[in-house]
């Protein structure tokens, strides 16, 4: 069983560092490979009346990359709305929790009996969605992080659906 999960640790962490690994660097396009070195200044070798046979090859200017958008901020309006879904789901879900164990119940995908130990669990899920969709938006994966907080709000509807409908 260890080695399992020795090999399954390592396949997370390097589908998840594959990601970050192509973010490295600077971009490298196929008109820079493949052009010849007397395109790179104004000498009249190639032509007369071009400048630059990068400008006048349409293939090739279509490979320059483009100026970035410019990016926008972590906290913006779609990721606060995100954030406060999620955690509103988290409070319900804590707050029907902790009255269910209050009454004898049993909590059984939270490794806590407590109120106080479930209270800190759930605000720990919500830090832990607001970070991954921070390191997402850190690495340029801006529709990863739009889709965390929705993705964790998700899962947090299924806890809060469980102990409503006291689901075992």
């Amino acid at each position: 069983m260890k080695p399992a999960r020795i090999v399954a640790l390592f396949v997370a962490i390097s589908v998840l560092a594959l990601p970050v690994a192509a973010q490295d660097g600077p971009a490298q396009h196929f008109a820079y490979h493949f052009a010849p070195a007397s395109w790179d200044g104004d000498s009249g070798t190639v032509g007369g009346d071009v400048a630059s046979p990068l400008a006048a090859n349409a293939f090739l200017r279509a490979v320059t990359p483009t100026p970035p958008a410019e990016e926008h901020k972590f906290f913006d309006r779609q990721q606060m709305i995100g954030l406060y879904a999620h955690s509103a789901v988290r409070l319900a879900d804590t707050i029907k929790t902790c009255r269910s164990i209050s009454h004898g119940g049993v909590e059984d995908w939270i490794p806590s009996q407590s109120c106080a130990g479930i209270a800190a669990w759930q605000a720990g899920s919500v830090g832990l969605a607001l970070g991954v969709g921070w390191l997402f938006h850190r690495t340029g994966h801006h529709r990863l992080e739009r889709l965390a907080p929705w993705a964790a709000t998700g899962f947090s509807a299924a806890g809060l659906t469980k102990s409503v409908f006291n689901i075992r």
